[in-house]
């Protein structure tokens, strides 16, 4: 299976209005949120209306899948996914619709811009896991008919403590009529491709995608095309082990709907050429842009593998602990590195998934 795809030239999108936020109104304030400091509230209403989410329940039960890697060498087989956005390939306009919703991280932060952050950082250099961050971020590892892929994932604050987020990509095989992954594990605080599990392996049970990343993302010779890639996030469900939840033991990062931003913080495991997977990396940037899919964009080194990761807003470097805001979705440009990343922004749809879940 070859992961890794040539980076045709991107569309350069144009300056946009992420910051705008729409408040969801009558909603009621979590339990366990703070108000932010900027002046809008957390909410954790369900969105109503129709299906917007794929939800099921993965083929390979908890046990198979742990059976399935139990070889560790496998893990060094995985591939990382390598999406890129050619000229008009993406159907220009907004991402998923800002609510302004948040849930903190288990170690709170406030919900404004925080005077811990790493400045601008394109070239990327590894991540120095402090805190919360040291627990919460990994590697997710699946499995398709055309072999053995890997994407970065994150654990985030949630009511059943149990949710991790991801790229929708990193769950849909192209090259198989968008067939599921199997035997999907999450090994957070990943080092050495496997070969450190400090806070377990934990297998995926179910999950759940947005529909119109499904109806309408598609990929082909030219790289990706369809406007289902503003909606390139999704949700697992982790088993529970022991009688633990994983968030009983890794903690979470909390997770933002839509809400003004500055600064981001991009985490994750590149796995190409110059990197090789067994390491965590990260970029940030004061100076990002509206991309294509309507999502956040900025210039980072960081290359396949990188897939999923969580782009954070409001991030304290000194307790490793921020609001997930985004997922690395696609690659926006062919030149050398730094290259162009779109982290497609979580909003509504993300919300009514999250919610489906249990997230609330």
């Amino acid at each position: 299976m070859t992961r890794h795809r040539r980076r045709p030239r991107a569309l350069l999108a144009s300056i946009g209005a992420l910051a705008a936020v729409a408040l969801l109104a009558g909603c009621s304030v979590s339990a366990t949120a703070t108000p932010s400091a900027n002046g809008y509230d957390a909410v954790d209403a369900p969105i109503e209306g129709g299906t917007v989410s794929l939800r099921d329940s993965f083929e390979s039960s908890a046990q198979e899948s742990h059976d399935f890697w139990s070889d560790p060498d496998m893990f060094k087989n995985a591939e990382g996914f390598d999406y890129t956005a050619p000229d008009n390939g993406i159907t220009v306009g907004v991402g998923d619709p800002a609510t302004g919703a948040f849930v903190p991280p288990t170690t709170p932060v406030p919900a404004a811009e925080s005077a811990n952050g790493y400045g601008d950082v394109s070239e990327a250099v590894p991540y120095d896991r402090a805190g919360l961050g040291a627990s919460t971020f990994g590697r997710l590892y699946m499995s398709f008919a055309s072999g053995l892929a890997v994407c970065s994932a994150t654990v985030v604050n949630s009511g059943e403590r149990n949710i991790v987020v991801t790229a929708a990509h990193c769950l849909v095989d192209f090259e198989s009529n968008k067939a599921i992954a199997s035997n999907v594990v999450f090994i957070p605080g990943d080092r050495g491709d496997g070969a450190e599990q400090p806070y377990g392996r934990w297998a995926a049970t179910d999950y759940s995608i947005p529909q119109h990343f499904l109806d309408n993302a598609n990929y082909g010779d030219q790289g990706v095309y369809g406007e289902g890639w503003n909606n390139d996030f999704a949700f697992l469900v982790m088993e529970e082990k022991d009688g633990k939840r994983i968030q009983d033991v890794t903690g979470g990062q909390g997770i933002a709907f839509g809400v003004p931003a500055k600064a981001i913080t991009q985490v994750g495991y590149p796995s190409a050429s110059p990197y090789d997977g067994s390491e965590e990396y990260m970029c940030a940037s004061s100076q990002w842009r509206e991309g294509s899919a309507g999502g956040y964009t900025h210039m980072c080194s960081m290359t396949p593998g990188g897939s999923g990761g969580a782009w954070l807003v409001y991030y304290d470097t000194a307790i490793g602990a921020g609001y997930v805001a985004a997922t690395s979705s696609t690659v926006l440009s062919s030149a050398n590195p730094p290259f162009r990343w779109e982290g497609s922004v979580l909003g509504q749809t993300a919300l009514s998934l999250y919610n489906e879940l249990g997230g609330s």
